[in-house]
């Protein structure tokens, strides 16, 4: 029996040293992923910069970037419903022996505002006009305006929207 609780003994030892050295090696691993991490908070993103007068300083390179809002709501809102929708209002003919022709306008203008993106058989068109780039809200006034001033029919704008898109890809 002494031989078999020796053995025991032995195997119980062996594996407290197999869990010792898996436990170290688990915390040099963790070691090494902190000094890792440290070493790159080091970096913060300043550049040494020399001035006229030969002095040397530490410039930090991101606190300097001025960023631009990227899009803004106000202007999208103001060109969509203010003067857009507006121009097109005043500007195309109303009552209800003209709807289909409005809507055959402005299913051509969504599309361009919408970067190609037509109502599918359900009526969904999966893109909103009043959320487009505010370059393409832009051209769209100078497209309108050029055909309010041009004195052109509905018939014309039509085709000059329908003409742009199908240059864009977006199908006629």
């Amino acid at each position: 029996m002494k031989e078999e609780e020796k053995e025991e003994e032995k195997e119980e030892k062996k594996s407290i040293q197999e869990e010792i050295k898996k436990k170290e090696k688990e915390l040099k691993q963790e070691a090494e992923r902190e000094a890792i991490l440290m070493k790159a908070d080091e970096n913060k993103q300043e550049e040494l910069e020399l001035d006229f007068d030969g002095n040397i300083k530490y410039k930090n390179v991101i606190e300097e970037l001025t960023l631009e809002p990227v899009d803004n709501p106000e202007e999208k809102y103001a060109l969509y419903y203010k003067v857009i929708r507006k121009l097109l209002l005043k500007n195309l003919p109303k009552g209800n022996e003209f709807k289909t022709a409005r809507d055959l306008i402005y299913e051509e203008i969504n599309t361009f505002l919408t970067r190609g993106h037509r109502k599918n058989e359900k009526g969904i068109r999966g893109g909103d006009g009043r959320m487009s780039y505010t370059d393409d809200m832009h051209e769209m006034v100078n497209i309108i305006t050029h055909w309010i001033t041009s004195k052109g029919g509905m018939y014309e704008l039509y085709i000059k929207m329908r003409d742009i898109n199908i240059s864009k890809g977006y199908g006629g």
